[in-house]
Formats: structure tokens, sequence, C-alpha cells
């Protein structure tokens, strides 16, 4: 019969620097006076790191401090060496612990200066926010090297993606400066791609809502060659990324663009995870965007939604219960002031009216609008409730009326 006891494999838990100085001094790679020079070296390295994070003078800081270069030697050796003891042992023998160290915190800056997301941010990298990150890293307890590889290849498949949308985007005509996001570039050139006579360029507004329109034709399928074509002479990794974001389009976008409530409006500016690139065109007639997307919004301003006047004519129409129009005659702002004075603003009819029919782009400005600045403002010059102030006669508010909304009327002469 087998003991009882069970043997146990040991498991070495020590820093790999700790590692290789050992099996250096064992196996005689690092000689005695070196060992000293490493000595001098790590308490050197040690007040330098304890200053640049807080102070030398506190010994808990600098026992972080020792943790710190510890993590940071280990981390520079272990990766330059792929684990080999005596690689390392030697690096330890011929280069100071000092250079060490700062080869392990470079590897961290250089991660830190990669991006952490596809979202281009631009700019450079503070003194402050690379001292956060070093910080972070150096004083946590864990496996310093595998949460390094693991954030790397985070970060590279980030890059590329950047890389890569900076591809499609000159391939595709787009402007490098103007992407903020690297896959709603990419996602909008899938839509291009699958969209198979489409023209090979990053659309605009009004040829995004044509794209999608085409989308979501039930006929309508992916042809591969064009895709392999554009991708002819691309990197490996383009091609890589490129296919797997055809397939994403497919299996992920696609069932979205083609959902019965969906429209390119809302997928352009509603509230979605999966954002989509569009050029400005100065070329573009801006209003043909909302004739395609809005129509009824269109409609009822008669093209001319950008005028403050005809949107404050048709808001405070729809608060009254009138039916919305660009102008307004005579009657009608009488009207709309008696019905405030009777029954107040219906401010849930202006919501509920701009979430059915202005484009989607602003209709968050238009309700702001209404409710921070017109309603507050109209409820005031309307009423009739102040007997030191008062307006039988609406003269008062319709010269209000006559001034802030399109009347096809004049003033009275006085």
């Amino acid at each position: 019969m087998r003991s009882a006891l069970t043997s146990l494999a040991t498991v070495d838990n020590r820093p790999f620097f700790d590692k290789a100085l050992h099996y250096g001094v064992k196996q005689g790679v690092i000689a005695p006076d070196r060992l000293q020079g490493i000595q001098d070296d790590l308490s050197k390295g040690i007040v330098q790191i304890a200053n640049y994070f807080g102070t030398a003078y506190l010994r808990p800081e600098l026992e972080l401090a020792l943790h710190r270069m510890t993590s940071l030697i280990s981390l520079y050796l272990e990766d330059m060496s792929g684990g080999d003891l005596k690689v390392a042992a030697v690096s330890l023998r011929d280069k100071t612990l000092l250079a060490h160290s700062k080869a392990g915190s470079d590897m961290l800056k250089r991660l830190h200066a990669m991006p952490d997301s596809t979202l281009i941010m631009g700019g450079t990298v503070s003194s402050e926010s690379q001292r956060a990150f070093l910080d972070a890293k150096t004083a946590a307890d864990s496996n310093l090297l595998a949460v390094y590889r693991s954030e790397l290849a985070l970060r590279l498949e980030s890059q590329n993606t950047i890389e890569f949308a900076f591809w499609l985007a000159k391939k595709m005509g787009a402007s490098r400066e103007a992407i903020d996001d690297a896959d709603a570039l990419i996602r909008s050139a899938m839509l291009v791609m699958y969209v198979d006579q489409a023209e090979l360029k990053i659309p605009t507004r009004t040829a995004f809502v044509r794209l999608i329109k085409a989308a979501r034709q039930a006929k309508a399928r992916f042809n591969e060659a064009r895709l392999n074509g554009l991708l002819k002479e691309a990197p490996t990794e383009f091609q890589r990324l490129a296919h797997r974001a055809m397939d994403r389009f497919i299996e992920k976008e696609l069932p979205q663009i083609r959902a019965p409530a969906s429209t390119a409006d809302k997928l352009l500016y509603g509230e979605t995870s999966d954002v989509y690139f569009v050029c400005e065109s100065l070329n573009e007639d801006v209003r043909e965007y909302d004739r395609l997307v809005a129509q009824e919004w269109d409609r009822v301003t008669r093209g001319e939604a950008d005028d403050p006047a005809v949107v404050a004519t048709v808001l405070l129409l729809v608060a009254t219960g009138l039916p919305p129009k660009a102008s307004m005659l005579l009657r009608e702002s009488k009207a709309v002031i008696q019905n405030f004075r009777a029954r107040g603003f219906d401010s849930q009819a202006v919501v509920t009216f701009i979430d059915a029919h202005a484009p989607e782009s602003i209709r968050e400005d238009l309700q702001r609008a209404w409710a921070d600045d017109l309603k507050p403002d109209a409820e005031e010059q309307l009423n009739d409730n102040d007997p030191n102030w008062p307006d039988s006669h609406m003269e008062r508010a319709l010269e209000y009326l006559r001034k802030t909304c399109a009347v096809s009327w004049k003033a009275r002469r006085r």
C-alpha cells in the first residue's frame, strides 16, 4: 500500500531577476565583484524609483520601490531571454542593473503610447498619464510579463485596426484627419463593399441613405471578388482584418440594417454602439439628407429647418394643438395665444412630434431648445396674468410672435 503522503511539485514563484541572479552566481557566470556592482546598482535604483513615484524618505516607499525595480528588471530579462536563465545571467553580467530597469520601463512606456482602443485620440502622451500607467503596472503583485504580453496583443490589434482604417480611407477617398473612430470607418467601408454596384468611396450623408436602402433589399448579395480586388495589394494583416470585418458586417450589422424599425437616420445618429462614418461634403445640398430621412419634417418646415423662426413657428403651433406649418397667418397667431391662455402648452405633444418627424441628428437639440428657451420665453410673453402688464387685446403677445416666428402679417401701425 502506497504511503498517504503525496509528492508535490515545487513551484518557484521568485521574480525572474532573482532566478537569473542565483543561476548566474551558482554557475560562475556572475563573479563576486560583479555581484557587488549589482548590489550597488540596486541601492541606487531603489532611491531613484522611490523619488520618481513619491519620496525616498519613507520606508514603505523604499520597499515598494524595490518591488518596482525587481518587476521592471524581471520584465525585460524574461522577455529578452525568452525565459533562458543563462542568457539572462549573461545580460546581468554585461550590463548595469539600472540599464535593465530602464529597459523594462521603456517597454511599459512604449506599451502605454500604443492605442488601447480603435478610437483615434491623437496628440502626445502626457508625462502625468505615463507616470500613472507605470505606477499602476509596477505596484501590482501580478506577473508583469503576463500582463504586458496580454495587453500588448490587444493594443497591437487596435493599432493594426487603426492603420487598416487609414489604408481604407486613402483607397476610398476619405480624409485621414477626419477619422476619429477606426471601427466606424471600417463599418462604412464594408457597407460600400456589400452593395455591389456602389462606388468605392466612403459615403456622404445622402449617399449613406441610398446605400442603406440598397442593402435592405432581399436580393442584395455580397460579392467577395469585389472585396478581394480592393485588397489585391494590401498587406496580409489588412486582408485578415477586412475579411473579419465583412464577416462581422454580414452577421451583425446587416440584420440591424434590415430590421423593420431601422432607418438610415437611426443608424447614423441614433443611440447605437455600432456607429458609421460619413464624409462631410461642401458640395452636397444640406437639405437633401433631411428630405430623404425626414420627409414630414421637411414638408412641414418647407426645407427651412435651419431658420429658428420657422422652427419656433412649428413648435408653438404643435404645442397649442394647431396643425404644424412653416409660417403663421394672423388668425393662427391669435389662436396660438388663445389656446395657450386657456390650456397652456402641451410639451409632450412637442416632444412626440420631434421624435416622430425630426431628423435623428437634431432631435435632442430641438427638445432642449424647446424646454430651455422657447417654452419659458413664450410662456412669459404670451400670458395675460399680470395686472401690471395687461394684454387683453393681444398686442404684446402678437408682437412677440411676429418677432419670434415666421409670420405672414405685418406689425400694426400706431
